[in-house]
């Protein structure tokens, strides 16, 4: 004997609502059937939270380069923009640039003159 199985098609938003409806013990439940849940948020959590220290440290390490000083708003960047021009775009707006840029060649990048206190203090010569 053959049990014919119908399928409804159901959205992850769909999936959404019941999950929010549930009680903690059904929600408890669902991450026992479900381990991937689990282990999925704590990657997540994870690369977040390692993605956040680098950026840190970069950023001490710009910071350091420029002698504790740190870029003036109306420094030039890319496309025409300054520094603060750039900071005030949303990352949807940052995202849009960078993949325009990303298709640009280094080359063709207008050069920009660096004044000489610019430079590390190392650098410099006297």
């Amino acid at each position: 004997m053959q049990t014919n199985l119908f399928t409804l098609p159901v959205s992850l938003e769909q999936i959404a609502v019941l999950i929010k409806r549930m009680d903690p013990q059904d929600r408890q439940r669902l991450l026992a059937m479900v381990p991937e849940l689990v282990t999925d948020a704590i990657k997540r959590e994870k690369l977040l939270k390692d993605a956040d220290q680098t950026v840190g440290d970069l950023r001490q390490e710009l910071l350091d380069e420029l002698g504790g000083q740190p870029l003036s708003p109306d420094e030039p960047f890319l496309g025409g923009f300054t520094l603060g021009q750039y900071l005030e775009l949303s990352e949807v707006e940052r995202a849009k640039l960078w993949d325009e840029w990303g298709g640009i060649d280094l080359e063709d990048i207008e050069k920009v003159e660096i004044l000489p206190n610019m430079l590390l203090d190392d650098e410099q010569t006297t």
